[in-house]
């Protein structure tokens, strides 16, 4: 395992520096010049030295490769990762501002999607082992494909519209709870604001819930069709036992791997619920980052994002190999060849 954590460190190494030059290429092809968002109406009364002074402050007077080794030497290396251009304060500390809301709506909506998503998936299995659910299961497996294909923003303005419409929602706000670098909220205020969370959480882990219960169903379903199933049957086990011992391990197994992806998804798709409920979170400051042309402020996100997709991977990568035996025979097997 120690040697399966270096290799993928390793390989972080080159893929975080491919991804940083990409991004930083793609920020700067990006139409529109940050000092003319930032100053706004504000340039018709602002002499083009002033412009220029603000230019050479931001050093985007210097060349692309300048920009990007400065941005390097004196922001990523530092640990800093350099100053907003929209209020001067650094990244780093605008992003510790904004990350306690999203890990809370993220983590949410992580557990939503398991816990249903297991169910649902678990439950369509055995509504399909009846005769008398057939009808049922279809009904929840035409669901969990419509609610997979649904665009996440869309849902979320559906739910929004429906639940102001409900009287049940009459003195509960919608949308944010607290504004974006407020005081952290003290335990028992933090408690009663979970019903702020439950709506935008819902809406971003409903694809991932039905994602995880197609995936439950299918895996389980081909689990019950191999031969090991009817020979423990056949043996006298019950098909309770068998079903709880065997199939359902060897079934969700996989179901590790999918966690460890279904974290970035989750983020990635933060980025648009943040916004349809104006929740302070890093989705929306990367919304508002990128129409204000914020460079320091966008490199910091998507880097951090892509940190967290490699890394994600790599601990579900680790994880499956230690609760499954035949990936991590077969990986063992490939070390030793490789080493012969």
């Amino acid at each position: 395992m120690l040697e399966l954590l270096l290799r993928r460190c390793l390989q972080a190494v080159p893929l975080l520096a491919i991804l940083s030059i990409v991004t930083f290429a793609a920020v700067l092809s990006l139409p529109g010049d940050p000092v003319e968002v930032l100053v706004g109406n504000a340039q018709k009364d602002m002499a083009p030295q002033e412009i220029q002074v603000l230019r050479q402050e931001f050093g985007l007077d210097k060349s692309p490769v300048e920009q990007y080794l400065l941005w390097l030497t004196n922001g990523v290396f530092r640990g800093n990762l350099g100053r907003s251009y929209k209020d001067g304060r650094p990244v780093v500390t605008i992003i510790q501002e904004r990350l306690p809301s999203t890990i809370r709506l993220v983590a949410t909506a992580l557990i939503l999607a398991f816990g249903v998503g297991l169910f649902w998936g678990l439950a369509m299995v055995a509504l399909k082992q009846s005769q008398l659910g057939k009808w049922l299961e279809a009904g929840l497996f035409v669901t969990a494909l419509i609610l997979y294909s649904a665009p996440g923003f869309w849902v979320g303005f559906i739910a929004l519209t429906m639940a102001g419409r409900l009287s049940a929602f009459g003195d509960v706000p919608l949308l944010a709870v607290h504004a974006a670098g407020s005081p952290p909220l003290n335990p028992m205020a933090a408690f009663s604001a979970i019903g702020y969370v439950l709506l935008p959480a819902l809406v971003l882990s409903l694809r991932r819930m039905a994602k995880i219960a197609l995936f439950v169903r299918t895996a389980t379903l081909n689990e019950l069709a191999e031969g090991y199933v009817t020979t423990a049957l056949g043996k006298g086990l019950s098909r309770v036992r068998v079903l709880t011992k065997h199939v359902l391990r060897n079934s969700l197994a996989p179901i590790i791997n999918l966690a460890g992806l279904s974290l970035p998804s989750l983020l990635g798709g933060s980025v648009l619920i943040e916004t349809v409920f104006a929740w302070p979170g890093m989705g929306r400051l990367a919304v508002e980052a990128t129409f204000g042309r914020d460079y320091p402020m966008i490199l910091a996100l998507v880097m951090m994002y892509g940190a967290l997709v490699i890394f994600s991977n790599m601990a579900a990568d680790v994880l499956e190999l230690m609760t499954d035996p035949r990936r991590r025979d077969a990986y063992l097997s490939e070390i030793e060849g490789a080493r012969v």
